[in-house]
């Protein structure tokens, strides 16, 4: 626990404001822009610098946008909502370059491959209800959807970035994106919420419907389990070096060890400080910080493993929806319940 005379200051370099609950924050891949989305269908892409909006799209979906996502190459943004609908948005003048029917009422999860699949170039995965479409960069279908017996709880790209995993309540698919053909299935007794590899690639976590994170060691499949959480763990970010995961689950954040056999067994390091649950975490891409929001609004920045873990704090006007590092480390963002778009920099 840190007192306040020994936290940095920390600035709020800008605001921005949406109608409603965010529920979507996204860097571009050069951290030049940032992109919000809220509950009402609003879609906001802001100078990252200054936080003008370059482009707001008012009703980007009818019932809401659930997901954002860039295309590597920065000049594309993806969107997903509870109309059944995902669109790519052309960042530099706003226009739609392409917009399909996701194939399910509410489509949630979208992910670029951050490699080019053969030469297919970079694919887009949708998640939407119990099935998994692939897309390419100008928004054109490609194969045949991927069918899941439950509703798709996430989509990531692992292993250099060329192999496609899905989350279901019953665990952890890996697929070929050339064929969808299923290489490796991680099953969980418990239905999972969501899922977060490695950055190595050899660990697999899930948070769990049953207040539980579950653990595989990709390299020999061994499962591990850590229970007794306050509350289902919606939030695991995984520090750079892939030592070190963070989760939610509580007003409690928790710092697994994960080097050697990993962390079953271990007592986790223990950050408190947020009096309501925590609601966001995110890790810095290019530094040991990490950041989190929670429910009253309250923002924290920590350095776990030092002595001095926490650096600094702020709050905002409603509870925090997400918190993203920029790029290069050096500006967080985060979105409120009442549609808050802050960016701040710790001094």
């Amino acid at each position: 626990m840190s007192t306040d005379t020994k936290l940095r200051a920390i600035a709020f370099v800008w605001h921005g404001k949406l109608e409603d609950f965010n529920t979507s924050l996204a860097w571009s891949p050069d951290g030049g822009q940032l992109a919000a989305a809220s509950v009402s269908g609003q879609v906001a892409i802001y100078d990252a610098t200054q936080g003008r909006a370059i482009h707001l799209f008012e009703q980007a979906h009818a019932d809401g946008c659930d997901a954002l996502a860039w295309r590597p190459d920065g000049n594309a943004l993806a969107t997903a909502g509870r109309d059944g609908t995902w669109k790519l948005w052309d960042t530099t003048d706003g226009k739609i370059l392409a917009g399909h029917e996701a194939g399910a009422m509410w489509a949630e999860h979208l992910a670029w491959s951050a490699q080019p699949i053969g030469d297919q170039g970079n694919l887009l995965a949708l998640g939407a209800g119990n099935q998994v479409t692939l897309w390419t960069g100008k928004g054109e279908p490609f194969g045949a959807a991927i069918k899941l017996t439950k509703t798709v709880a996430e989509v990531a790209w692992i292993i250099g970035g060329t192999t496609l995993s899905v989350g279901t309540s019953l665990g952890v698919s890996l697929r070929d994106p050339l064929t969808g053909t299923e290489e490796r299935l991680f099953p969980s007794r418990d239905p999972i919420l969501n899922m977060a590899f490695s950055p190595s690639g050899k660990w697999l976590m899930t948070g769990n419907q049953d207040c539980s994170v579950h653990v595989w060691n990709t390299d020999n499949g061994a499962e591990m389990h850590m229970r007794g959480f306050a509350a289902k763990v919606r939030q695991l970010a995984w520090h750079r070096a892939s030592r070190w995961l963070a989760t939610g689950g509580g007003p409690t954040i928790s710092v697994w060890d994960c080097s050697g056999r990993g962390p079953e067994g271990r007592t986790p390091l223990l950050l408190e400080w947020h009096a309501d649950q925590i609601s966001a975490l995110h890790y810095q891409p290019e530094g040991d910080w990490l950041a989190s929001g929670a429910r009253d609004g309250s923002i924290a920045i920590w350095s776990p493993t030092q002595r001095q873990n926490q650096i600094s704090r702020a709050k905002i006007g409603s509870g925090v929806t997400r918190v993203a590092w920029s790029p290069d480390g050096k500006l967080l963002a985060a979105t409120g319940e009442a549609g808050e778009v802050q960016v701040l920099a710790v001094e």
